[in-house]
């Protein structure tokens, strides 16, 4: 009797401690950032980095309230603008 050794996905590392390539029993060969199906006993490698598969995430609907209505502020009255006067700098010794 046979046993199926349970499999997992795993991404090949990059950089510090990786493998510049790794050939699976099929005979493919695959580089960093690829991602692998591996037995799980490969598990806690430096060189590999088990994948998650994603999670179908469901977001519960949210509840919408009514804006309030917003006050309109009156316009401020129109005043005149006081033109500015100029400043002389006198030049005195």
């Amino acid at each position: 009797m046979e046993v199926e050794e349970r499999k997992m996905l795993f991404k090949l590392t990059k950089g510090k401690g990786s493998v510049s390539g790794f050939t699976d029993s099929a005979g493919v060969t695959h580089v960093p950032g690829d991602v692998v199906e591996l037995p799980a006993s490969y598990l806690g490698k430096k060189w590999l980095e088990p994948v998650e598969k994603a999670k179908k995430v469901v977001a519960a609907p949210s509840k919408v309230e009514p804006a309030e209505p917003v006050a309109v502020a009156e316009p401020a009255p129109d005043v005149p603008l006081e033109k500015k006067t100029k400043k002389h700098r006198s030049m005195s010794s």
